[in-house]
């Protein structure tokens, strides 16, 4: 499969997105990390999208503002402030999120600005209340080291965590805002991964490495990656906040044989001689042909006053029904874009010609619709209903679509779905989302500021991992020892000639297992630790007998190894 792809082009990048473990927010004094499901205030707002720097409007904020989102805020007066609903300028950034940033960066390979200025980052999908996401780079150029080669690193930037969504539905959205203003580092890397595993391993090996330093959050949400996949012909697509790195062979694999599979709709418009300025799109309202149907779909919506409307595409017939994704169409690339941007979003949303006889199931009468269309043998008619000014935004929408059908892959943001499969989130956005913030003065980060944090870096996870294996450690021991608080101690062990495959299961698979059972044995020290390794060396205790020792261990530390293990054996 890995070398099919390799033929088609695969490139994949990834944007890792970590929280800091933090006392308070970044431009503000509230609490971080004090999340809630209690609120004690509402606020209702709308987005409109403002003009960039260059005077231009952005394009995911232009499609944002089409949907007419009503947003509302749930506050918890014990994580929210005036500065995070936009009501008072930032204060200045957070030191402490600052500093972790910088030494972040560091361990990434990254060179560090000397001077780092505040951006406003556009965005109009309601999670953030200012309508922008303040950011700013805190290094360039990096690079880490990584299966013989180097994972290149085009910059590192801290920024401030948006709210948590609750609900959407319609034209309403609800979010929570305790998770809002929490800092967050960003770790852009280049196109750099060759194979959708390759990927995968890379978002593991930059987790670990962050996750090291001890000054990150864990936990649900706490991690999140933007991946983007491309092949050769077509686009930068960014398939949004995958929460596991487990979950991005499937979705980068899927994706590059979407955009194959876009292209090979391209070449079809193109064979049938159908282009962006010669697709002929019809619209028309068709409730009272249809106010007699028995689809209980469209009879529902009728009853609601809602009206029914539908676009004939001129010589697509056969379109709709190309596969792009497992158990997927076309039609389902029209039925997104009808969902996020005209709100439609009971599923189905729309019906077309093409799928008859598959809607006699649901009465749909195809014929009626033809015949309302006029629709020709090569032709297509897509319906969908709702309120009179959503249907008009979807079917604008569908024509939309198939106008970039005829370019190729368009240039988006996925959300990820079960099974690999993803579905359209938004217009992806571009430079001209981003301006300065005039807020928030430009933070000078003085070189000895740099070399201090530099000084006192942690020992890059990969270094450790090394050595361990070094050892002769088992290799499912090291990924959990490398990350453990007994590094030193496995040094020492090493250099007392204990024999290191013990070590690993000892310390690594009976400790991980026992992790697994809600058993932790932070409280065994050191001086514990190396009596039981060689206690159980020369007594050759089965590894078998491991758990059951550290389990007595723990439930009593004052427990004589020597007894212990002797009872254990008998």
């Amino acid at each position: 499969m890995d070398r099919d792809l390799n033929k088609l082009g695969f490139k994949c990048g990834v944007e890792i997105h970590q929280q800091l473990l933090t006392d308070k927010k970044l431009f503000c004094r509230c609490p971080a990390g004090l999340y809630s499901t209690e609120h004690h205030a509402e606020v209702l707002r709308h987005m409109r999208p403002t003009l960039s720097e260059m005077g231009v409007y952005d394009g995911c904020a232009l499609m944002e503002f089409k949907t007419k989102k009503e947003i509302v805020y749930l506050l918890n007066k014990e994580s929210v402030c005036t500065y995070d609903m936009d009501d008072t300028p930032p204060f200045p950034i957070n030191e402490q999120a600052l500093e972790i940033a910088i030494e972040l960066a560091l361990l990434c390979g990254c060179g560090v600005v000397d001077e780092m200025h505040i951006a406003r980052k556009q965005y109009l999908d309601g999670s953030i209340p200012t309508g922008f996401q303040r950011t700013g780079i805190v290094g360039i150029n990096g690079s880490i080291p990584f299966e013989g080669k180097k994972i290149g690193v085009s910059h590192f930037s801290i920024e401030e965590d948006a709210c948590r969504e609750v609900e959407d539905s319609g034209h309403f959205i609800h979010f929570r805002t305790d998770r809002l203003g929490m800092p967050l580092i960003e770790v852009v890397t280049e196109a750099c991964f060759k194979s959708p595993e390759e990927a995968a391993r890379g978002v593991r090996h930059i987790g670990r490495l962050l996750r090291a330093s001890g000054k990150v959050r864990r936990g649900i949400g706490a991690v999140r990656q933007d991946v983007n996949v491309s092949i050769e012909g077509g686009r930068r697509v960014e398939i949004k906040g995958v929460p596991r790195y487990q979950l991005i062979p499937a979705l980068t694999r899927i994706e590059a044989l979407r955009q194959k599979a876009l292209l090979e709709i391209r070449d079809e418009l193109k064979r049938r001689k159908i282009t962006q300025d010669s697709l002929k799109a019809v619209e028309e309202d068709i409730t009272d042909v249809l106010r007699n149907s028995r689809s209980p779909i469209l009879s529902d919506a009728i009853a609601k006053g809602h009206r029914i409307r539908a676009i004939k595409l001129v010589g697509l017939s056969g379109i709709l029904n190309t596969p792009t994704q497992p158990g997927r169409m076309f039609s389902s690339e029209l039925a997104g874009r009808v969902r996020v941007i005209a709100c439609l979003d009971e599923i189905p949303n729309l019906f077309h010609t093409d799928n008859y006889p598959e809607y006699t199931r649901n009465h749909i009468d195809s014929r009626a619709i033809r015949l309302a269309l006029k629709l020709g043998p090569q032709d297509v008619g897509v319906i969908v209903w709702g309120p009179e000014g959503d249907t008009i935004t979807a079917t604008a929408e569908i024509k939309n679509r198939i106008v970039e059908a005829c370019d190729g892959v368009p240039c988006e943001t996925r959300q990820h779905l079960r099974d690999g499969l993803t579905d359209f989130e938004r217009i992806l956005p571009g430079a001209d989302r981003m301006y300065p913030d005039t807020d928030h003065p430009p933070v000078r980060i003085a070189a000895e500021r740099v070399e201090r944090i530099r000084n006192a870096l942690p020992e890059p996870t990969y270094k450790i991992e090394e050595r361990f294996r070094s050892y002769g450690i088992p290799e499912d021991a090291i990924a959990d020892l490398a990350l453990s608080p007994r590094i030193k101690l496995v040094d020492e062990l090493a250099r007392q000639k204990i024999d290191m495959k013990l070590v690993g299961r000892l310390m690594g698979q009976a400790v991980r297992s026992l992790g697994r059972q809600g058993i932790s044995v932070d409280k065994i020290d050191d001086r514990t630790w190396i009596e039981l390794a060689t206690k159980l060396l020369s007594e050759k205790v089965p590894q078998k007998n491991y758990e059951p020792v550290l389990k007595a261990i723990t439930a009593d530390p004052a427990l004589e190894i020597s007894s212990l293990i002797s009872s254990i054996k008998e």
